[in-house]
């Protein structure tokens, strides 16, 4: 996996609620032309707990053949643990780079329970896993992740999480794994304290963007840095207020010329007039 920007892909639906797959193709094509580094496939802005089993599959197949040669991380969490090996092996056959995978949520699992997900998850394959660390499933202590990272076929972790503190231990601690960050509004943060790169929503539209605020920052750079950081996060506040962050990010993209609808499954609702208009102004005040 390289050190880098990857987009975790949205999933364009149809009017009628159907997947798009042609819109897709479109989408990963728009993503790829932004200068990164690979997709994060199927995951949560990809809206994968709204998604049969067959749909991902399919899903991951579309960004696959559309990705030009770069890579793709196929998320395969799952609530099951065979769904997610199954999932797992469909993403090795499909030609996925690396895996990744949310924790098993809702129940309240026990951490010995998660670890052994994630260990039959990893080997599962020859892939490598990346650990999906997102709050929304479970928090972690720092010797639990760990713990979690002594297994080899544990290469990386994408932390959507805003302890720094936390994620810098583990880099320290594991210089053989890449991590990546996942909250787009403390991009600047992570790669402060050595993260390898990043994972999030907005770089569906402005992934470019990003690429130029970490080479700035790598370079010492760091008021030109955060000069971008500061429009990005602007255009980013607008699409969290929206309340349907990933059809708000799909709206941006429309904007942007990509020729897709700016909806989710329910039970998302769908963006009001307000939220368009907010949407509209801020990219325009915004826009690079």
């Amino acid at each position: 996996m390289k050190t880098g920007i990857y987009v975790p892909l949205i999933t364009p639906f149809k009017k009628n609620g159907e997947v798009d797959y042609e819109g897709l193709a479109k989408a990963t094509k728009f993503a790829i032309a932004k200068n990164v580094d690979g997709i994060y496939a199927v995951g949560g802005s990809s809206e994968f707990c709204l998604l049969t089993m067959e749909e991902r599959k399919r899903c991951l197949e579309v960004i696959i053949a559309n990705a030009e040669g770069k890579e793709v991380i196929a998320h395969v969490g799952s609530q099951s643990t065979a769904q997610s090996v199954e999932l797992a092996k469909h993403a090795k056959e499909a030609g996925a780079s690396m895996l990744s995978a949310v924790a098993p949520y809702y129940f309240g699992y026990t951490f010995a329970q998660i670890k052994d997900y994630f260990h039959k998850v990893a080997h599962a394959t020859d892939l490598y896993l990346m650990i999906y660390n997102a709050a929304q499933a479970r928090s972690y202590s720092l010797e639990e992740m760990k713990e979690l990272l002594e297994d080899e076929k544990i290469s990386a972790v994408k932390y959507t999480g805003y302890n720094f503190y936390f994620l810098e231990r583990l880099i320290q601690a594991y210089p053989d794994k890449k991590f990546y960050t996942g909250a787009d509004e403390a991009f600047l943060a992570g790669t402060a304290v050595g993260a390898h790169g990043a994972i999030g929503t907005t770089y569906n539209y402005y992934a470019e963007k990003y690429v130029e605020a970490r080479q700035l920052f790598l370079q010492g750079k760091n008021a030109e840095a955060l000069e971008i950081i500061h429009k990005l996060n602007d255009i980013t506040e607008a699409v969290i207020t929206c309340g349907n962050t990933i059809a708000a990010t799909k709206y941006v993209m429309t904007l942007q010329g990509l020729d897709i609808e700016p909806i989710s499954r329910e039970p998302f609702s769908p963006l009001t007039d307000k939220d368009k208009a907010t949407l509209e102004k801020a990219y325009k005040n915004t826009k690079f």
